[in-house]
């Protein structure tokens, strides 16, 4: 939970960035590398890395908020000035539920689906009453969860976030914008992702002990690579695409 500028605690599905340690009550949450900071163990965090990658999105921020994503820009702001803090601060109501709704006395019905109106007699014991209540209520509500989404924030983190993998997608990304003639194999070095190194049950460091060629795994294992590049850059350009539309994190495959 986080205040925000409306002094109204906020409720995310998923953990929010933090400063500091994460209170014990929040599920453990899988940090994107090894010691990553707690502000950074959040899609939410990952969310806004991804929009600042999207090139038309840069170009709205540059005029203004003037262009193709003028609507987004409304309320996502300029992602490239200043730093993540103070955007998520002005912004985390984005990504909140909202405000958890009281029960109340209703005198007609409702036409929100998600509104159950009851009959209550005032004459019964409030026990008796409360029985009744939850015996009614119980399947209707569980019927209701069926139904509705995960989420009903403003944008919902569209699947279940992995941070690691996220993180990976932008090292490549990034390596690519940075090394743009390199190999893709090449790639996977510089962004430090790893694949196995084992072929049919031998590496290279074996095989040189022993003074037998490598060749022929080394071109094994730098297919690897280049296969594991080729997928980290689909994935990162399909949820950059999609985050500029306010979906996050989103792709149509692999």
């Amino acid at each position: 939970m986080k205040k925000s500028r409306a002094n109204r605690p906020l409720f995310f599905v998923y953990a929010p960035p933090l400063k500091g340690k994460r209170p014990s009550n929040r599920r453990a949450v899988e940090p994107p590398y090894q010691g990553a900071p707690a502000w950074k163990c959040s899609v939410y965090y990952c969310w806004w890395e991804y929009l600042r990658r999207h090139e038309g999105y840069r170009q709205t921020c540059e005029s203004a908020g003037r262009g193709k994503y003028a609507d987004l820009y409304a309320d996502f702001g300029n992602v490239h000035e200043g730093v993540f803090w103070s955007w998520w601060t002005e912004h985390a109501e984005l990504f909140a539920e909202p405000p958890i709704r009281h029960v109340s006395v209703e005198h007609s019905v409702s036409t929100d689906q998600n509104t159950l109106t009851m009959s209550i007699p005032l004459e019964n014991k409030l026990s008796v009453s409360m029985k009744q209540i939850r015996r009614l209520l119980e399947p209707q509500v569980q019927k209701a969860a069926r139904k509705k989404t995960l989420s009903l924030a403003k944008y919902p983190v569209a699947t279940k976030p992995v941070l690691r993998t996220l993180h990976e997608h932008l090292l490549v990304w990034d390596a690519k914008k940075q090394n743009p003639t390199a190999h893709d194999s090449e790639l996977a070095d510089i962004a430090g992702i790893s694949v196995n190194e084992v072929v049919n049950g031998e590496t290279v460091a074996e095989l040189r002990a022993e003074d037998l060629p490598t060749r022929d795994l080394e071109r094994v294992i730098k297919r690897r690579k280049q296969l594991a590049v080729q997928r980290h850059l689909r994935i990162a350009e399909q949820y950059i695409e999609h985050v500029a539309l306010g979906e996050f994190p989103k792709r149509e495959g692999r």
